[in-house]
């Protein structure tokens, strides 16, 4: 029986070691079936991402491209007035409907490292062109809001307005002048 007692333990640990292989190859198959399972989730994930993506984007292109009709809109506004400004206004008009091709064509990443590029370069540039930008959108807004009344606002005409002004600050400059009169 001793004899036998050694014999029955090796079998048994041949056994365990056979059992413990073949557990160890099905659970290393079980994870790579994970792995590639967990690949075409994420692979699908970033296919929906991208299409979404691009949707969005082209949708923001399309916006920007809106935005810089009209912002040429509002510097033609300018053009009787302030033809200088009505110049500068079409220039950033170019730059923003330059943003809008970038994102129709670009990535989203090479669009906001031009824009932080074109920030550090021209700061005042980009300030001015956004004052301008902003000034010409609330004049065009304005006329078109005007336009959409009939006029009725009494600021269509700028010359009543000018002579109303003009009246109401000399009465305002007598008044206080008086003061220091008497």
């Amino acid at each position: 029986m001793t004899d036998q007692a050694p014999s029955v333990g090796r079998d048994l640990k041949d056994k365990a070691i056979g059992l413990a292989g073949s557990s160890s190859d099905a659970i290393k198959d079980q994870a790579s079936e994970f792995v590639d399972a967990a690949k075409d989730v994420a692979s699908q994930a970033t296919d929906k991402l991208r299409q979404t993506v691009d949707g969005q984007k082209n949708a923001g292109a399309e916006y920007v491209g809106s935005l810089a009709e009209t912002i040429r809109r509002a510097a033609r506004e300018f053009d009787g007035d302030l033809p200088i400004a009505g110049t500068y206004i079409r220039k950033a008009a170019a730059q923003v409907e330059g943003v809008a091709d970038t994102i129709r064509t670009g990535n989203f990443n090479d669009l906001v490292r031009g824009a932080q590029s074109f920030a550090r370069r021209q700061p005042a540039a980009l300030l001015g062109m956004a004052v301008l930008a902003g000034f010409g959108v609330v004049r065009f807004l304005k006329s078109s809001a005007e336009t959409s009344e009939g006029g009725g606002s009494g600021l269509s005409d700028g010359n009543t307005l000018a002579r109303n002004s003009a009246s109401q600050s000399n009465a305002d400059n007598r008044g206080y002048r008086d003061e220091f009169t008497n």
